[in-house]
């Protein structure tokens, strides 16, 4: 299997050669054979007969076609300098089926045929005058209400030359296949190659296939499906009609595979958030009693309490508070069965407790619109040091350590080279499947020289390699060296051990500046007068007293 590298410099223009694009076609075509060959079906492999029996030229064409958005083309605007003899190129792919001439069978696609039309050439299909002075969107209705899409068609056909591709499932289901998802696109081959983005590099062999069965594929499929409907469909239709649409496709659910429920639970939560805009609480709970993301349990309590149900929300608390999954949730039960208990909300949330207990400082008002940088300066003004910390420091420190256990193919969670993550890392299943390997690599470090010299060697040899946690920025291994020093190696281990365990919850919320100078450091979550705090933020700052790191909230004022 061909793979196309390229070697990127700082002082060199990067060219790709003139077809480019079908090296990176036939590369996921190879990819998709060799690791899906067992679940791709007959019109898969007929798809890939039919295409590598074209000559260049039109396979070039046809994947310019594919690679661009729409089905419909203006077959006499296509020009691609590389394709020696368009016409003929064309003629082959109208040919061999893979487009086809504009019908009235195209009818179902009016509303594509319509964007890609201009306002005159609409016109010509309206026989009122008074339409000049209208936008293209209001002529576009006016036409869709009042034509028979047939005659809508024809008409378009008559008055210019337009093609449609053909083969528009196979091709978005090998791309699919290939990323595992709908999201990513050709386009990656592109970013990697010109040297925007550098992927850390597997063994090919070692890479799987994200989707075991052709069950696991078309489920994951479907729900992608059901979530561009939803897109469509909060547009158009009644609260009312939404959620029936909902409980149909849930009840027509079946057995669902593992691959594919995170994401029906995105669809979920976000179903049951825009019936809650919508005023729609009571359908808004059955929804969110579908969902088991964390969000949904604290969407459900505040729709109970607007429905003024207040003991079935304040029954939920007690739930949250026994069995939370994460510190928001926790706090947050806490902070509303006690608003619910009191029947008033001006008792004082936790996080507000805390914010009146802060340190105040003032500095000039210049820093209105960053609080942040005039903490800092306020800092150096005493003598001391102060860095932008809040995630990207934690997070530079856990991918670092980590680096060898998160970029691990062994563990099933590696599929395509353009993976930046593995596949499994916003999961449970991702600290249960590596704890053993976790603990013995942190044993491992018997004292702070020892994972100093792991990570510095971990930022040399993988500086600009795409890792989730790490920002490769200017300073931010001398930033990540001083705080680990200071920080201490065994706070250190029990915090990276802390964020493997939730890795979505518990990688943020983290303060924002990192202090320090010779008589020791803390980190400082800056507050202006109009900010809050986090349940995520207090978390953390309870946490880090906890375990002996130095944290505190600062309230910062503006001097008149």
């Amino acid at each position: 299997m061909k793979t196309i590298n390229c070697t990127v410099s700082e002082n060199e223009n990067i060219v790709l050669p003139p077809k480019y694009y079908l090296d990176y076609f036939n590369y996921l075509l190879d990819f998709v054979k060799d690791k899906y060959k067992h679940i791709l079906e007959e019109k898969e492999w007929r798809f890939l007969r039919k295409f590598y029996a074209l000559s260049e030229d039109a396979q070039c064409l046809f994947i310019r076609f594919t690679n661009r958005k729409g089905l419909f083309f203006r077959s006499q605007r296509l020009k691609y300098e590389e394709i020696e003899n368009l016409p003929e190129a064309l003629a082959e792919l109208l040919s061999k089926g893979f487009v086809e001439d504009l019908s009235v069978n195209h009818a179902d696609f009016l509303l594509e045929l319509l964007h890609l039309s201009t306002k005159p050439e609409l016109l010509k299909l309206i026989p009122e005058k008074g339409f000049k002075t209208k936008s293209k969107g209001e002529v576009s209705e006016w036409i869709k209400d009042n034509l028979e899409p047939a005659q809508v068609v024809e008409e378009i056909a008559l008055g210019q030359p337009l093609v449609k591709v053909n083969f528009e499932y196979e091709v978005t289901f090998f791309k699919f296949l290939f990323f595992g998802n709908r999201y990513m696109d050709m386009t990656e081959f592109v970013v990697r190659d010109l040297g925007f983005i550098q992927y850390f590099s597997h063994d090919e062999d070692k890479l799987v296939a994200r989707f075991e069965t052709r069950k696991d594929a078309e489920d994951k499929w479907m729900i992608s499906d059901q979530t561009d409907l939803f897109e469509k469909l909060k547009k158009e239709e009644t609260p009312e009609a939404l959620y029936d649409w909902f409980d149909t496709m849930v009840d027509t659910i079946k057995d669902l595979s593992e691959v594919a429920k995170p994401a029906l639970e995105r669809l979920t939560l976000k179903i049951g958030r825009h019936l809650e805009r919508q005023k729609s609480e009571e359908l808004a709970v059955e929804v969110f009693k579908m969902c088991a993301l964390p969000m949904a349990k604290e969407r459900r309590v505040r729709c109970l309490v607007k429905l003024k149900h207040n003991e079935e929300a304040l029954a939920l608390c007690e739930d949250m508070m026994a069995n939370s999954s994460n510190a928001d949730e926790h706090l947050f039960a806490k902070d509303f069965s006690e608003r619910i208990l009191s029947k008033s909300k001006r008792k004082k949330k936790l996080t507000t407790e805390k914010l009146h207990e802060a340190e105040r400082i003032y500095i000039n008002a210049i820093y209105k619109g960053n609080v942040e940088l005039g903490t800092i300066e306020h800092y150096m003004a005493e003598g001391k040091y102060a860095i932008f910390s809040e995630n990207h420091l934690w997070r530079g420190i856990f991918g670092l350590v980590f680096w060898d256990i998160i970029f691990d193919p062994s563990l099933v969670a590696f599929h395509h080279p353009f993976q930046r993550r593995p596949s499994d890392l916003h999961l449970p299943d991702f600290y249960l499947k590596r704890k053993e390997h976790i603990h013995e690599h942190l044993e491992s470090f018997q004292d702070m020289e020892s994972l100093l010299l792991f990570m510095g060697r971990k930022f040399t040899d993988h500086e600009g390699i795409a890792n989730p946690f790490v920002i490769w920025m200017e300073g931010m291994w001398e930033s990540i060296r001083i705080a680990t020093q200071y920080i201490g190696l065994e706070p250190i281990k029990e915090v990276l051990v802390h964020i493997c365990q939730d890795i979505v919850e518990n990688s943020r919320g983290f303060p924002d500046l990192f202090v320090w100078d010779e008589n020791g450091y803390e980190f400082v979550e800056v507050k202006s007068p109009t900010d809050n705090l986090s349940n995520r933020q207090l978390y953390w700052l309870n946490y880090f007293e906890e375990k002996g790191i130095n944290a505190k909230v600062l309230r910062v004022f503006f001097e008149e």
